[in-house]
């Protein structure tokens, strides 16, 4: 017996759990209920099994009208702290002006760092609060954010502040927050700035975020600068992450193995040996599809990244230069166009692979003491959340037991669909 449950989602046609069963990966369970009390689970399974005491007047009770639901998304690489706008530079790009050119022109990262690093906090949460809210409404729960467009130690530190303060709304996606001290190359005494963030930058970090990422790029920082960089977060008690082999081979995927870093991400030009160190050192391989698409490079290696053995991760990049995109159902429908994965490996990617790529063991799964991070489809089959390109598959939205995003919607077969819940 379940006792004093806040949450129930009845009438399931199909619940995609994401725990393997009966050899079927996604783990689908039919005619399925959700139970949660508070802000975590207590019974995903079969509803001829389910037992809970009688509800409440003040439990939320859904009634999913035989719609799929799945686990929550985790976006486990972001950029959401940022202010200005290159549109023109996707223009430029669209005439055949290159992502290096236009970065000597003064474009770029570094044209957003100048913008951001000249706003306050508050602006820039109110900014990125906007896109958190957009990506929470196509099913994200958990996001991560970067700071990278500060350069200089107190912009950083805001850009992390405001990821902070979209973490503590209630109504939107949680946060877990990343300093990326090595992003745009530095402008002047680049042995300063070094110094900076292994002496003061990551101390001050650990503080606010659980990540330190870095560039590890040709023309942006060498695999010894990043080596530097992540070896002193890591005594500060910041666990290290890589932009990795996305416009070159830089070293940068066999830097993550070597450090045991909990990703490498980007990854277009690792090599199979490069991903079967990922494996071995147990490193998340996450792909950016969306990024690959719009700068017109090879394909992110997501099948191969399986094959070698290691776990992968789907994540939107969402940034303001090369993928301003909020959908991870986008991004998990170009991971089975272009980059080796299936509709359900794309799935479990974006999920229980985001949760991987963060370090998270309490959520991308549906099970009973984990999270209630759940997406009720509009759809009755998991399928096309991948299917139905550039769609939003998300009618109800749950985040810590909490229905956070939702509406009235109808299936495309005339179908109701899950209607706003009650409670």
């Amino acid at each position: 017996m379940i006792d004093s449950p806040s949450l129930v989602v009845r009438n399931i046609g199909a619940l995609v759990t994401g725990e393997m069963r009966d050899g079927d990966a996604l783990g689908v369970v039919d005619d399925a209920v959700l139970v949660a009390s508070g802000s975590l689970l207590t019974y995903a399974g079969s509803s001829a099994r389910a037992r809970f005491s009688p509800m409440s007047a003040d439990v939320v009770d859904i009634d999913a009208r035989g719609a799929t639901v799945i686990p929550g998304f985790v976006d486990a690489h972001t950029h959401l702290t940022w202010l200005g706008d290159r549109g023109g530079e996707y223009a430029a790009r669209a005439e055949g002006v290159t992502y290096e050119e236009i970065a000597r022109r003064g474009g770029g990262i570094r044209s957003t760092v100048r913008a951001t690093a000249a706003g306050s906090v508050e602006q820039i949460a109110r900014a990125a609060a906007a896109r958190a809210r957009r990506m929470q409404e196509h099913g994200t729960t958990t996001v991560e954010v970067k700071s990278g467009y500060g350069l200089e130690l107190s912009a950083e530190l805001r850009q992390l502040d405001a990821a902070i303060a979209i973490g503590d709304d209630e109504e939107l996606p949680d946060v877990i927050a990343t300093y990326l001290p090595l992003h745009a190359p530095a402008e002047g005494d680049r042995e300063a700035l070094l110094t900076e963030v292994c002496e003061r930058g990551v101390r001050e970090a650990s503080t606010r975020a659980r990540f330190c990422d870095v560039f590890c790029e040709e023309g942006a920082y060498t695999v010894d600068e990043c080596r530097r960089v992540l070896v002193a977060a890591r005594a500060a008690g910041l666990e290290p992450k890589l932009h990795a082999e996305q416009r070159t081979r830089s070293g940068g995927a066999q830097l993550a193995a070597a450090l045991r870093a909990t990703s490498a991400d980007h990854l277009e030009h690792a090599t199979d040996d490069d991903l079967r160190g990922l494996a071995v050192a147990r490193v998340t391989g996450v792909i950016l599809p969306g990024a690959a698409l719009v700068l017109g490079g090879p394909p992110p290696p997501g099948g191969r990244i399986l094959d070698a053995g290691a776990t992968v991760a789907v994540a939107t990049d969402c940034n303001p230069g090369t993928c301003y995109s909020e959908s991870m159902p986008l991004m998990i429908s170009l991971a089975v166009a272009g980059c080796g994965l299936t509709p359900a490996q794309a799935l479990l990617a974006a999920t229980s692979g985001g949760a991987a790529a963060l370090g998270l063991r309490d959520r991308g799964v549906l099970r009973a003491g984990l999270r209630c991070d759940a997406v009720i489809l509009h759809s009755r089959s998991w399928l096309d959340v991948a299917y139905h390109l550039g769609a939003n598959p998300a009618a109800t939205v749950i985040r810590a037991g909490l229905v956070v995003a939702g509406g009235d919607p109808v299936v495309e077969d005339g179908e109701a669909a899950p209607s706003r819940p009650s409670g």
